[in-house]
């Protein structure tokens, strides 16, 4: 019967410890899930505005040369 009453003793002490380990684990996890995530949600919005941007100096870009262009143009049709 002591034997059985120790076997018992012990079980009881691995699944209790085993239940901590895995409330500690499923907490950690959920933690880590959050913080991704939240780095998730800013690496988006990092390429949008990276997206945004882009498209704005391309306008520029485009602009600029547009303007020269018609300047040069302009240029060559007074000289005629």
């Amino acid at each position: 019967m002591e034997t059985l009453s120790f076997i018992l003793g012990i079980a009881s002490v691995v699944v209790i410890a085993t239940a901590v380990v895995a409330v500690y684990a499923f907490v950690k996890v959920n933690k880590v899930n959050k913080h991704f995530e939240n780095l998730c949600r800013e690496l988006d919005t990092t390429r949008n505005d990276l997206y945004r941007y882009t498209a704005e100096r391309a306008e520029d870009i485009i602009r600029t040369l547009d303007s020269r262009c018609d300047k040069l143009e302009n240029k060559l049709t007074n000289r005629k």
